[in-house]
């Protein structure tokens, strides 16, 4: 967990006037600014282990991609075939989050963060050992099903301790874990890949990886999972209640308010529908996209495999910027105009592989899907948290990160069908025009159902 020091130096500033906001709030009683207290002044230390806890959880997903040409040439795989191997474990990954989400909410994120660094770890091992392709999509399986509890956890755990103006940069700072293990682990793997085999390097990593999750259980259970924070919620982050609201008015008008309340949810149940509809096809049609790189590079380009599965790491590179900048941005100019501006450049961006000249226009193409996708994550996850309530947040981001999941899903073997069938520029460049349209679609509709009146919002939710 190298990256938790960098990380924790970057999030201290959020202390001190995270701290100051919520303890001056004048509806919170005493205790529950004791309790602010203590979470604002850990905040920085817990972003930071959950930095690194986050680069722990990617390892071994992070490496599936480089290694597909080296597992698609031992069993003699299809585009389609090769599409499986990535989507057995995405499948798996997206429907794990619903459960584990709805138990983070119950139990605390203690033991789904453990499921889902050294139970990923253990499934790692697994697909290494395998000697059958059937067995190696059961170890994939295995893996998506003990991962799906880390990210509905960890997201939850900054909404409890980061002021809701601050959500964006805090969770882009916590993405800079994912994103640093998507750009060291298949630098790694393409290193180990040459002596070891594709076998040895699920084996070989999933040793660190799973040591490094019982590190995190032993320090998530020191720092956050305590009595009275397991399930605890830092009282001013969400502002007064829609039941605070109705008890303070007048009894006579009490029935109007509540009838305007119902509108008010149904339109942000609607918007929020929208929004997921539109970040999980964002997210599915890069990641449908990402397989299929090194394979494009490999056989239409006749790149080295070992170079085609090194370059993926420009796209991750990026995390290191992109994310704290991207949600530094919705916190600043809205979440809602960041995503719309993400969806409608990330479509073209797609179409550019075909054709861009290798290396160096290609790299400049790969870091700017890089770019967009690291804007889209920590915007999308404030988003959520800023709409929904604190007790229901990690079931609501698992449903986010499920949508997502199950999308890239259905979309990546469909994707590889068709190169099967038409060839790569008809799907990649179909891709990126279906985000776009999508991206289009959503925000229009999103736009035209702003109007409807929304009362008793949270007002220091910040902008949406």
């Amino acid at each position: 967990m190298v990256v938790i020091p960098a990380v924790a130096s970057r999030v201290n500033a959020l202390r001190t006037d995270t701290t100051a906001r919520i303890v001056n709030n004048r509806g919170m009683s005493h205790t529950a600014q004791s309790v602010a207290r203590g979470q604002s002044v850990r905040s920085g230390p817990i972003i930071g282990l959950l930095a690194g806890a986050h680069f722990s959880h990617h390892v071994m997903m992070a490496i599936i991609i480089p290694l597909l040409p080296f597992i698609r040439d031992e069993f003699g795989l299809t585009y389609a075939q090769s599409g499986l191997v990535t989507a057995a474990f995405t499948i798996a990954y997206g429907f794990s989050q619903l459960p584990a989400g709805w138990f983070a909410d119950r139990i605390g994120p203690r033991y789904p963060l453990l499921a889902g660094i050294t139970g990923v770890a253990i499934a790692g091992a697994v697909v290494g050992l395998s000697p059958l392709y059937g067995g190696m999509i059961a170890g994939l399986v295995l893996m998506g099903v003990a991962g799906g509890g880390y990210h509905p956890s960890s997201s939850a755990v900054i909404g409890r301790i980061v002021e809701p103006h601050r959500r964006g940069r805090a969770l882009g700072l916590h993405i800079i874990g994912g994103s640093s293990s998507y750009f060291l682990s298949p630098l790694i793997a393409a290193a180990i890949v040459t002596t070891l085999g594709w076998r040895g390097t699920f084996l070989t990593l999933s040793i660190p990886v799973a040591i490094l999750g019982l590190i995190t259980f032993v320090l998530v259970g020191r720092m956050i999972d305590r009595p009275g924070r397991a399930h605890g919620v830092a009282p001013a982050a969400d502002g007064p209640t829609a039941g605070d609201a109705q008890r303070s008015a007048p009894a006579a008008s009490a029935a109007a308010p509540a009838r305007e309340d119902r509108t008010g949810r149904g339109t942000r149940t609607a918007r929020m529908t929208l929004f997921l509809v539109m970040t999980g096809i964002m997210g599915a049609g890069v990641g449908s996209t990402i397989p299929y790189i090194p394979l494009y590079l490999v056989d239409v380009r006749g790149v080295d495999e070992a170079i085609a599965a090194s370059v993926l790491s420009i796209i991750f590179a990026a995390g290191f910027f992109a994310a704290p900048l991207g949600g530094m941005l919705s916190d600043r100019i809205g979440r809602i105009r960041v995503m719309i501006v993400t969806g409608l450049l990330t479509g073209p961006v797609i179409a550019l592989l075909i054709g861009a000249p290798f290396p160096f226009v290609f790299a400049v193409v790969l870091l700017a899907i890089g770019v967009l996708m690291f804007f889209r994550m920590p915007t999308s996850e404030a988003h959520i948290l800023a709409e929904v309530p604190a007790s229901r947040r990690s079931t609501v981001l698992g449903i986010y990160f499920f949508a997502s999941s199950e999308a890239g899903a259905v979309l990546t073997p469909l994707l590889g069908a068709t190169i099967d069938r038409w060839g790569f520029p008809v799907g990649i460049i179909g891709m990126g025009a279906m985000v776009t349209l999508v991206t289009l679609v959503c925000g229009l509709a999103m736009y035209l159902i702003r109007g409807r009146r929304i009362v008793l919002r949270a007002p220091t939710e910040g902008r949406r």
